[in-house]
């Protein structure tokens, strides 16, 4: 399947999702939230931040939604001294709640209804994986064919490419691929997203992960979200000390 993408000067909200301990990561994380782990000297997040940086033909809005070690955040990323606007939304329930309820939070700080990129600040990715997504026009969700694992979040696609749920309990088929934790949606698609949050959390769910959201949105036809393959490009989730190792190796 050939995608073919739509690149056209837009402005764009981009989504942060940061406000995670990164216990698994300790003691690294013991002074600093997890997206300030560094991958051979660069940190998470400034490499991520970067990336978006570098990007000339779309305008973005960065809104990070900390948590954890919130201050020592903003600290540093405001000593990277980027031309893209960043502001900061804090969960200050952090500790007791999951990224969608972050997510929420966000959104409801946003006046505007541009189309919108989400991602996982625990992500260390090759710049043209940030800059296709960043870029592209429409529903998506960054995927890698070349990979399975239980742990990772996955999609499931129909044979005409349209995404029809999202979990990391999805068994290993011809249509089922790996998550690589970035997305794009329009600004309609992005009001349905945070229609489904704010529900969820309406009810008293606050520990809930964005992807639950997402997987919701993929049952609604109307939606037509699909996947983009970046498969062969260089990206690793960094949960862990052995997910660091592997990212060193990766990105040397």
């Amino acid at each position: 399947f050939k995608q073919n993408l739509i690149y056209i000067m837009m402005v764009k909200d981009i989504v942060i999702l940061a406000a995670g301990v990164g216990s698994r990561l300790r003691p690294l994380t013991d002074d600093v939230p997890k997206t300030m782990v560094k991958v051979n000297g660069e940190a998470i997040i400034e490499r991520l931040l970067k990336q978006i940086d570098a990007i000339d033909s779309v305008t973005t809005n960065i809104k990070i939604a900390s948590g954890y070690k919130s201050q020592i955040l903003k600290d540093f990323v405001n000593s990277l001294e980027l031309k893209t606007n960043i502001e900061f939304i804090e969960n200050k329930d952090y500790n007791t709640t999951n990224n969608m309820y972050s997510l929420y939070l966000a959104l409801s700080a946003i006046n505007e209804k541009n189309d919108l990129v989400i991602i996982n600040a625990d992500c260390f990715y090759d710049k043209e994986i940030v800059e296709e997504i960043v870029k592209c026009s429409g529903n998506y969700i960054a995927i890698d064919k070349g990979i399975f694992n239980e742990e990772s979040m996955k999609i499931k696609a129909n044979d005409s490419n349209r995404i029809i749920g999202m979990s990391k309990t999805l068994e290993d088929n011809e249509y089922t691929f790996v998550s690589i934790d970035i997305y794009a949606f329009d600004s309609r698609n992005r009001d349905k997203i945070f229609q489904i949050a704010s529900d969820i959390i309406n009810s008293g769910e606050l520990n809930s992960w964005t992807e639950v959201a997402i997987d919701l949105l993929s049952k609604d036809e109307s939606s037509n979200l699909k996947y983009l393959d970046m498969t062969g490009k260089k990206w690793m989730e960094i949960d862990n000390h052995d997910d660091l190792r592997k990212a060193e190796e990766i990105f040397n």
